[in-house]
């Protein structure tokens, strides 16, 4: 169908050509001898004889002249060429690793689901526990406002620097 120079044909090609030559054959020997001798009873059988074979080579040339257009549309359209790349394509695939796994879209969005929760758990279980620290900052920083006794000043500015580095302990956990 390409021409006969071209590359070995594709299977599929191949099976267009072999189905279209299949499927044209039918159509063009849908009449018989008998037929056409049925059709004109009143001619002799000489003249329906010659009515046969003019029938016959009509159909010839007009069966090479469909495969002739059928041919040219092909190669014009490059039907050989598309369908060489089809399985290709097709081969590439049945060959593909990724393709060739059958795990189930919904095992995976279900996998990535949960670990998208247990994330939010952790994440949610940290902020907790840094509102429970901070409470007890501000608790601590209201007690000294209300008690304040400027002897103690120092002490209390070096338990406010200890509580102020376990905190920032905890808040440098988030960033990890």
């Amino acid at each position: 169908m390409d021409g006969p120079s071209d590359a070995p044909i594709s299977s599929r090609h191949s099976n267009l050509r072999r189905s279209f030559e299949l499927g044209i054959r039918p159509v063009l020997t849908a009449f018989s001898k008998e037929d056409v001798w049925r059709a004109f009873p009143t001619y002799t059988d000489g003249e329906r004889e010659r009515l046969y074979l003019m029938l016959v080579q009509v159909i010839k040339s007009l069966h090479e002249s469909i495969e002739e257009e059928f041919k040219s549309i092909c190669q014009e359209t490059k039907v050989g060429t598309t369908l060489d790349m089809i399985e290709q394509l097709v081969e590439e695939h049945n060959l593909d690793v990724l393709a060739a796994d059958k795990t189930d879209i919904v095992d995976i969005k279900e996998k990535i689901s949960n670990v998208k929760k247990d994330e939010i758990q952790s994440l949610t279980s940290l902020l907790h526990e840094i509102e429970a620290q901070n409470n007890v900052m501000k608790a601590c920083i209201e007690s000294l406002k209300t008690n304040v006794d400027f002897s103690t000043a120092p002490d209390i500015m070096e338990q406010l620097r200890s509580w102020n580095g376990k905190f920032g302990k905890h808040h440098g956990s988030l960033n990890e």
